[in-house]
């Protein structure tokens, strides 16, 4: 019955849908438009709670249940086994679309009646595409005949807590461009689009998409440090560069809303900037469901599904692109910035992260495009991206530090030398006790420390300040941003790593820690069976700092092994074990990580967490003043 009232649910979605579509292109009378939009919101909860129902309760004859589940996981993987599969994590897109949706409802009112109307047309076509896409080629309600007794389990890496909340933060960021993206669609549409103060209803969702696909990439990385077992966080992988890429699109659009909230500048500028931030996201889905990737992150192998995407994305961009060319001119301005001045700082950073974005995009799709035409295979990895992107991330590091101490307009510069004056003290002194304390020097090292204090120094004295000209949401969040450098810079110049091979009672030692194998025990719980190693570890006083103890995971229902490692944590530094491949006789391969700061970058990223909502906040409360 669940399954048979979730599909239904899942086609009234679509009729809803088409429904708003019409009525909204229309400007029908505010009943229609009303009814089409909770219609649409309602039948699409009934439809994902639904489906999270028969994984809960096990129910076999639905396909999807079947080839992710089973009796034995636990309640928690199962509820987060509902996006952990793609046909699930279809349907909590269409969910989240329809959330947005409704928030954009929320702004309707006789004054702006035709501008929301507009923006609620695309958001229709948008969601009556992906609500297409999901029936036609994957269908979560799917049923499969006779009905199992059990299922075939769900991926052993994908259960675990932080990758049950990461696909929610990261459709949070995908779908929220969607928004900005509609209203673009609508502002340059509408024929008296500049009388609607557009950039304002766009700036709190782009602050939402922004703030939880910051969160959701930084979960997302988490997860690859401590469940991956190789010691790093990221590793440029193709889905990983999918949600990159619209964050730095999102970060430069966030700013460049900015000076049109200040200078009534760069308003064509926003305009494209949302069209591509939102491109991107439906590209990085491509991407992520198409099948062409070979990637832990990837969910699809049906190429029907990848076309589908492609051809839904070719069209939206044609549109949109092909719109702004014909309808921006109106929007464009011959407003000059001066280098040394806020909009100034934020035009040369907005330019940065474009060409970072579209390096990190030739990297991605290049390799996939040799393959199409030529059949041969070629892989961009780590060195094209550390020798491309940190040569332009570096000045985008320096103006973001500087850029909230100037002011508005011209200013002196010997004013702005004053001002970063203690700046640059500061960031002298803490890089020199971070490398006294390290005593290892590399360019990239002394770059990335000072880059980092740079930014610390500059919002901690603007915060002591208490300037008003800054935005207290933005200095947190770059007080974040320069916290998380730290520990990027920290664990990749100052790592140490360890393989050795170790039987019981031998000991290893890295910098100042001993490590004693003390024993192996098997491990039996209700979805697995592990080996789990206990390691004693001493400092140099011989006084016992932790045991770690990582595992060898063997998953019966998959028949699937898998590694866990162990890892103490402090404020400056990780030990990191894992357990490898071996036996009592010849002992276990162990590799042993010493990751200075890491957890720096986890601390900076709640931060800018932290940031996003507060800025969220702020903003709503100006967008509540219009009404």
């Amino acid at each position: 019955m669940a399954p048979t009232l979730g599909n239904f649910a899942l086609w009234l979605s679509l009729f809803f849908a088409i429904f708003q579509f019409f009525t909204s292109r229309k400007n029908n009378k505010l009943k229609f438009i009303t009814v089409s939009v909770n219609g649409l919101l309602i039948s699409s909860l009934i439809s994902f709670f639904l489906l999270m129902y028969v994984h809960i309760v096990s129910d076999f004859s639905v396909l999807n249940v079947f080839q992710n589940s089973h009796t034995t996981k636990p309640l928690l993987y199962k509820i987060s086994g509902v996006w952990g599969n793609h046909e699930g994590s279809m349907l909590l897109w269409i969910l989240v679309l329809t959330i947005f949706n409704y928030f954009i409802f929320k702004l309707y009112n006789k004054k702006n009646s035709a501008f929301i109307s507009k923006t609620l047309e695309t958001q229709a076509f948008i969601t009556t595409g992906f609500i297409l896409f999901t029936i036609l080629t994957s269908n979560p309600f799917e049923r499969m005949i006779p009905a199992q007794e059990n299922g075939l389990g769900f991926n052993p890496i994908l259960q675990d807590p932080a990758l049950a909340i990461h696909p929610p933060l990261l459709y949070i960021g995908y779908v929220g461009f969607s928004a900005a993206f509609s209203i673009s669609i609508a502002t340059l549409s509408v024929e008296d689009g500049e009388k609607i103060p557009w950039h304002i209803y766009m700036k709190p969702f782009v602050l939402a998409a922004w703030t939880f696909l910051s969160i959701g990439i930084a979960l997302g990385a988490l997860w690859a440090y401590y469940e991956l077992g190789w010691g790093g966080w990221w590793f440029w992988d193709p889905v990983e560069n999918a949600s990159f890429m619209p964050w730095l699109l999102g970060t430069a659009l966030l700013h460049s809303l900015i000076i049109v909230e200040k200078r009534k500048s760069l308003r064509a500028w926003v305009l494209l900037l949302s069209i591509l931030a939102f491109l991107l996201s439906v590209i990085g889905t491509f991407l992520v469901r198409s099948g062409i990737l070979t990637s832990v992150h990837t969910f699809a192998l049906d190429p029907s599904r990848g076309i589908y995407i492609l051809i839904f994305a070719a069209l939206l961009g044609g549109y949109s692109l092909i719109l702004f060319g014909v309808k921006s001119k109106r929007y464009f301005d011959n407003n000059y910035f001066t280098f040394f001045s806020k909009e100034g700082s934020i035009l040369i950073n907005n330019i940065l992260m474009v060409v970072i974005c579209s390096t990190v995009f030739l990297g991605t799709i290049y390799p996939l495009l040799i393959e199409a035409l030529t059949n041969n295979k070629i892989s961009v990895g780590e060195p094209y991206y550390n020798s491309t992107v940190i040569p332009i991330m570096i000045p985008a590091i320096l103006v973001m530090g500087i850029g909230p101490i100037l002011g508005w307009g011209k200013e002196d510069k010997s004013k702005t030398l004053k001002k970063i004056f203690p700046t640059i003290l500061l960031t002298t002194i803490m890089t020199i006790f971070i490398f006294l304390i390290y005593q290892s020097y590399s360019v990239i090292g002394i770059a990335g420390i000072i880059l980092a204090f740079w930014i610390i120094s500059n919002n901690l004295l603007i915060l002591i300040k208490k300037d008003k000209n800054c935005s207290m949401g933005m200095i947190i969040a770059h007080l974040g941003i320069g916290l998380v450098i730290l520990g990027i810079t920290s664990s990749s110049v100052w790592q140490e790593e360890k393989i050795t091979k170790m039987k019981i009672d031998s000991e290893t030692k890295i910098k100042k820690y001993n490590i004693v194998f003390e024993k192996i025990n098997e491990i039996k719980e209700s979805n697995y069976v592990a080996l789990r190693g206990d390691f004693l570890v001493y400092d140099d006083k011989k006084n016992i700092i932790t045991i770690l103890k990582p595992e060898n995971r063997f998953y019966l229902i998959k028949n699937n092994f898998t590694t866990e490692a162990s890892i103490h944590t402090n404020l400056f530094r990780d030990l990191y074990i894992v357990l490898g491949e071996g036996n009592l006789n010849d002992g276990w391969i162990v590799r042993i990580y010493y990751n200075p700061l890491v957890i720096w970058i986890w601390i900076g990223s709640l931060i800018i967490f932290i940031g996003g909502i507060v800025s969220m906040n702020i903003n709503l409360r100006k967008l509540k003043i219009l009404y």
